[in-house]
């Protein structure tokens, strides 16, 4: 049985469903009190040794605050077992748009070689990976999960969560979140539109096509008490109301989804200096490019580059975003001291008391090779550590 919220941290060492015969020996009957007193005298002296020296610990590690193993919160529940190394990978492949391509826009066909030997590469081996992807088409999801199987398909390791935006099964674009199996168990899995009736296909507000969100809730395989969200999205790139709405839905649901903290991928059609970036932002999410320090970030500063290498315009719409509490690993103690006591807090959550998450890397990548894109937008990923610090 896996290890969970409700797993007892101690046990009490019976056999079939009696005491040991340890416990029993220490009976009413054979109470001595002129055993009781020897016992007391020659204890007494250890116990005040012991007491004394908890005290001097106590002191010396407030004024110096090194890790001593039995102080530290994380080991004080050794249960809790190891940290979590999740690496988050997102892109808006562009749909198959073979019937009315752009200027310089390659054929899926070409173009998939690329998009998928990115997200194989950038999926490596000893991290939990998640990948999140916009614009895809169902002809597009059976290529990139038989390419990522080397063939395998749908019995290789990797699997998707999500449903196609037009009828809720397989018509319209994806927003799928894909996962190994080997690295996760999925605990939940739901798909809401961006629209004032969330729970079936529709348009929102002033959108001009169907927009989706994929909520997938993750458990790991390697720590089962590290449980964590996944939000995929793709915002409406017309509809200036459907995208401010859909930044308050989104918070809102993110908010009453469920206990665990939760990440959020996407197209948000949105610049950081637009409103819907702002009210994420409020709600504390963190977005992983100001999140990480600037000097060990990887890569370009823009995410979308449209396909003529000429005219690539200098645009930022493609985000990871984090819980309110993550912390940069490259940050000063006085920086992390002062960004803990700015942390907003919006819904007053209390996600960071049962866990620790350091964004470890941060990269927008490249989409540009053998003379052509293999898609408008570049591929955004970021590596995160999560730590299980308490149970309850």
């Amino acid at each position: 049985m896996q290890p969970d919220e409700r797993t007892p941290l101690v046990s009490l060492h019976h056999r079939n469903g009696k005491p040991s015969s340890s416990s029993s020996s220490l009976s009413v009957g054979n109470f001595s009190p002129r055993a009781s007193s020897s016992y007391s005298k020659l204890f007494r002296p250890i116990i005040t040794a012991l007491a004394l020296l908890s005290i001097l610990l106590y002191t010396f590690h407030s004024r110096y605050p090194f890790p001593i193993p039995f102080l530290s919160r994380q080991s004080a529940y050794p249960s809790l077992g190891p940290s979590l190394t999740l690496r988050l990978y997102t892109n808006n492949i562009r749909f198959d748009n073979f019937q009315h391509p752009d200027r310089h826009e390659k054929p899926w066909s070409k173009r998939r070689v690329q998009s998928i030997n990115s997200m194989e590469f950038n999926t490596i081996s000893g991290h939990a990976n998640v990948i999140c992807l916009q614009e895809v088409l169902s002809n597009q999801l059976t290529d990139i999960i038989r390419g990522l199987n080397e063939g395998l398909g749908v019995d290789g390791e990797w699997h998707y969560c999500g449903v196609g935006r037009t009828d809720g099964v397989a018509q319209g674009e994806f927003a799928p979140v894909i996962y190994k199996k080997s690295d996760f168990i999925v605990l939940e899995n739901a798909t809401f539109w961006l629209s004032d009736t969330p729970a079936v296909p529709s348009k929102g507000w002033d959108a001009a096509l169907e927009r989706i969100v994929t909520m997938v809730t993750l458990q790991s395989r390697v720590n089962p008490l590290i449980k964590f969200n996944v939000f995929n999205t793709h915002y409406d790139h017309r509809g200036k109301v459907a995208r401010r709405k859909s930044s308050q839905l989104i918070v809102d649901k993110m908010k009453h989804y469920n206990s665990y903290p939760s990440f959020l991928c996407g197209d948000f059609n949105t610049e950081p200096s637009d409103e819907p970036y702002r009210i994420l932002t409020e709600a504390g999410f963190k977005d992983g490019r100001i999140t990480i320090d600037s000097k060990f970030a990887y890569g370009h500063e823009s995410t979308f580059t449209g396909f003529d290498l000429d005219k690539e315009p200098d645009s930022i719409i493609d985000y990871i975003w984090s819980p309110y509490f993550t912390k940069s690993a490259q940050r000063s103690r006085e920086k992390e001291v002062e960004e803990k006591n700015q942390m907003i807090n919006y819904y007053n959550l209390d996600h960071h008391e049962y866990y620790d998450i350091v964004l470890k890397s941060f990269g927008i990548l490249g989409n540009f090779f053998h003379g052509f894109y293999f898609s408008d937008h570049r591929p955004v990923v970021a590596t995160y550590e999560l730590t299980r610090t308490r149970l309850i």
